[in-house]
């Protein structure tokens, strides 16, 4: 691993003449086209959480990508695809399971749904943040799309207040009954978003959102069994640069300069270079990764039928 300062000039000649924005997008570009090619240790991680009250549903950190294993209290547990409530031997949306199992239930905006229509406010870390743009989309209590004016122009989304300190909802805020997307200015501190009463004595937390997300989107898994922490191995996020401080999570030098120039070459609709020179870049860089992997195997795993908590499966013929 290495930092973008490491190759920026280097990354520089091959971008050409570019403001810093642009090669720090090109960079992250060049990233992806490497990360979607393979495994890579790189983006490989574990993590522990702590499960709310309920323990069933649990909202990822920003950083997790793809989950590849859950172990629920210490314990290997089945993966459920995002479809698997509809299926005919499974528990559906009304039912419980109480088997070892996880389900991938997709991307959501928040931590937690809205329990109950409320008003929503969110409030800023740092006073440099107060009044900058927060917008909610979703629909209100009657049913009806969040929208705004802007000039005397409709637009979607409901703009929360973000405001540093104590803070009331305005009288003629939106009960806000379900949200569907969040965006968001770039900030200085994080943003705390929270249903609110209309005293202001009550409040959900709905999320917390860092300086530097414009569309805030969560991985959220359902959990099988309840339990009060599990353990997570996955697959990170692809990077976005902001700075030459930044780290690149690969190996290879040389194969991250390939990369860039793919996507210099891709820029200029020369396909042919940039297959190449992508190729050659995605082959450096799972080189050099087989070159410190560990000679490991992972074996088969088999499901036992006859000892299987939940027996909705085993029972249908």
């Amino acid at each position: 691993m290495f930092q973008v300062a490491d190759i920026w000039d280097e990354a520089k000649k091959i971008a050409g003449n570019c403001d810093d924005d642009k090669l720090l997008a090109w960079l992250g570009d060049s990233v992806t086209l490497i990360a979607n090619k393979g495994d890579f240790e790189g983006w490989k991680g574990t993590l522990d959480i702590c499960t709310t009250s309920c323990g069933r549903y649990i909202s990822l950190p920003r950083e997790v990508g793809t989950v590849y294993a859950v172990n629920i209290g210490g314990r290997p547990t089945l993966g459920l695809g995002q479809l698997f409530n509809f299926h005919l031997n499974g528990p559906g949306d009304c039912g419980r399971s109480c088997s070892y199992d996880w389900q991938d239930t997709g991307t959501h905006f928040t931590y937690r749904d809205i329990d109950v229509p409320s008003k929503l406010i969110a409030y800023a870390q740092s006073e440099l943040d107060d009044g900058k743009s927060f917008i909610v989309h979703g629909f209100d209590v009657n049913g009806n799309r969040l929208r705004h004016l802007v000039a005397g122009v409709a637009r979607d989304g409901y703009p929360v207040p973000l405001i540093y300190g104590y803070a009331l909802p305005a009288s003629d805020a939106p009960v806000v009954a379900r949200i569907t997307g969040i965006t968001k200015d770039l900030t200085i501190g994080t943003a705390r978003l929270s249903t609110i009463d209309n005293d202001g004595a009550t409040g959900i937390l709905l999320g917390v959102y860092e300086p530097d997300e414009r569309i805030p989107q969560l991985r959220r898994i359902r959990l099988g069994t309840a339990c009060s922490w599990v353990r997570i191995a996955y697959r990170k996020s692809n990077p976005t640069f902001t700075s030459r401080y930044d780290h690149v999570p690969l190996k290879s030098r040389l194969a991250f300069l390939l990369a860039v120039q793919a996507r210099k070459f891709y820029s200029e609709r020369q396909l042919t270079d940039a297959h190449g020179f992508e190729s050659d870049a995605a082959r450096l860089e799972l080189e050099a990764q087989n070159a410190v992997e560990a000679p490991t195997y992972t074996p088969v795993q088999v499901i036992d039928r006859n000892n299987i908590q939940d027996k909705t499966d085993a029972d249908i013929r």
